[in-house]
């Protein structure tokens, strides 16, 4: 390995640490860091302690340098508690700034980690992250992201409520989304109207509730959040339009009318199936055989086929 400068300010570090010597090889560097502290708290006590009984090595993980991958070797110092009536006779100084107990990541690299998978997903991450410069498992970063602790929620306005598949076809839960904040609140066990009810009585403070006409959503919305008014999506009327252009076949020449929600009308066979290829992944999506245009789709006869 070839010695390098250590003194960079591109390398910042927690107060009492310092480099003591920056190795490279071909496939990542080594930082040397050690704490200058003369002393250290008891974890247990909280005693000071500048009674030194050893030292080890530690190496932990840190952000890239350049596109390459940093390595931490730490000269961690033991120390002898002086506090006879202590059980924690030889305590480990902590680096709380810089990594926690037990931890492989320093603590920007980890919450770097977490940002990017929670950006992304656990399988993008493992082959976005070596690009990067990084390394991790998508098995590692789901306990991670599984161990975030969020904040309750706030008071919600208007709330979103749909179903989605623990298990497609066989089990399902319930997602509950701040509709003004655009950001998920609540996930639900399951998609019965006792489970939700119970979470709408807990929220009085809701005025809108948008749902699909699920019968236990419109009962549990009707019951739970009577002061509420409900806004159903009713997405599925789109296929109308379209079941009756597979039906007859008009004339070409016929004219085709947007709806105000987007939805298009007195459409023939022929001008559907164009405007449906045209807008494919973007707002079509097939049920029961049929496609449907999603509301969320503005089309207009102007638009270029």
């Amino acid at each position: 390995m070839n010695c390098l400068d250590t003194t960079s300010p591109f390398f910042p570090l927690p107060k009492n640490l310092a480099l003591t010597a920056v190795c490279a090889t071909e496939t990542h560097l080594v930082v040397h860091v050690a704490c200058t502290s003369p002393s250290a708290c008891c974890p247990l006590c909280q005693q000071p302690s500048d009674r030194i009984h050893g030292h080890y090595g530690r190496t932990v993980a840190d952000l890239p340098c350049a596109g390459q991958r940093v390595m931490l070797a730490l000269r961690v110092r033991k120390f002898v508690c002086r506090t006879p009536t202590c059980p924690q006779q030889i305590f480990t100084e902590r680096l709380p700034g810089l990594v926690q107990s037990y931890a492989r990541l320093t603590n920007r690299l980890y919450d770097a980690l977490l940002a990017l998978g929670l950006a992304t997903s656990a399988q993008v991450c493992t082959r976005l992250a070596p690009k990067l410069g990084l390394q991790v498992k998508a098995s590692s970063l789901l306990r991670a992201l599984r161990a975030i602790v969020c904040a309750p929620p706030t008071l919600v306005r208007i709330l979103g409520i749909d179903d989605w598949a623990w298990k497609k076809g066989q089990s399902y839960g319930t997602l509950l989304v701040d509709l003004e904040r655009r950001r998920p609140i609540e996930i639900l066990p399951d998609r019965r109207e006792e489970t939700i009810r119970a979470w709408l009585l807990a929220h009085p403070e809701i005025e809108v509730v948008s749902r699909d006409r699920g019968g236990a959503y419109a009962a549990a919305a009707k019951k739970g959040a009577p002061q509420a008014r409900a806004r159903c999506r009713q997405i599925s009327s789109a296929a109308q339009p379209a079941r009756e252009a597979q039906r007859t076949d008009g004339p070409r020449t016929k004219t085709v009318t947007p709806c105000r929600n987007g939805l298009l009308q007195n459409q023939d066979s022929y001008f559907a199936r164009r405007v449906f290829r045209c807008y494919t992944g973007s707002g079509i999506e097939r049920r029961g055989g049929v496609e449907v245009l999603s509301a969320h789709v503005a089309v207009s006869a102007s638009d270029p086929l």
